[in-house]
């Protein structure tokens, strides 16, 4: 993993964006891993835990998930996480470029993961993930889409992104939860 940390380290296809110094993955113990859009400037940059501040209190989001993995047995020290887009992006207009950019990036760290399942949280690193353009977001949310990146196969499932302000980040999860769960 050291070689594709310092890959993110020595990109600046979007720009000269922060980026995580130490670790871009979390490690789990599940057979999937949640796919985010991009690093939060006050997240793991900062407390080197995934969904967690720097004074060790889980941010909105992370509660929100923390919530949905209980459901399952699970919380977010269980999970293998990562991000799409290896850079703090605070303009959402650009997450769909640098999703693609950072594509061979991400595909490199899942390629040395042991997971077979992706979850990707929200529409810009299911498009990226997918190689699609996604035009209606909820008609993928919860399907199973079987793909092969690289030398490996992958089923995708597309979530909802958890935030707190998504009406459906909590309600309309918990059931493609479950699928997974049930994947497992």
């Amino acid at each position: 993993m050291i070689n594709v940390q310092k890959k993110i380290q020595d990109c600046n296809l979007c720009g000269d964006f922060p980026k995580l110094k130490e670790c871009s993955i979390q490690y789990g113990k599940t057979p999937f891993i949640i796919i985010g859009e991009s690093p939060a400037k006050d997240g793991w940059i900062v407390s080197k835990k995934a969904f967690y501040n720097k004074y060790g209190k889980l941010q909105a989001s992370g509660k929100v998930l923390e919530k949905l993995l209980n459901n399952i047995d699970l919380s977010i020290s269980d999970i293998y996480f990562t991000e799409c887009c290896k850079c703090i992006i605070e303009n959402r207009k650009m997450l769909r470029e640098c999703s693609k950019n950072c594509l061979p990036i991400l595909i490199k760290q899942l390629n040395n993961l042991p997971c077979n399942i992706l979850v990707p949280m929200g529409l810009y690193p299911s498009q990226a993930i997918l190689g699609i353009k996604i035009k209606k977001f909820a008609d993928y949310v919860g399907k199973e889409f079987n793909i092969k990146l690289e030398n490996k196969n992958y089923k995708v499932i597309p979530i909802y992104h958890p935030s707190p302000l998504n009406p459906r980040g909590y309600k309309d999860n918990i059931a493609i939860f479950e699928k997974i769960h049930s994947l497992r």
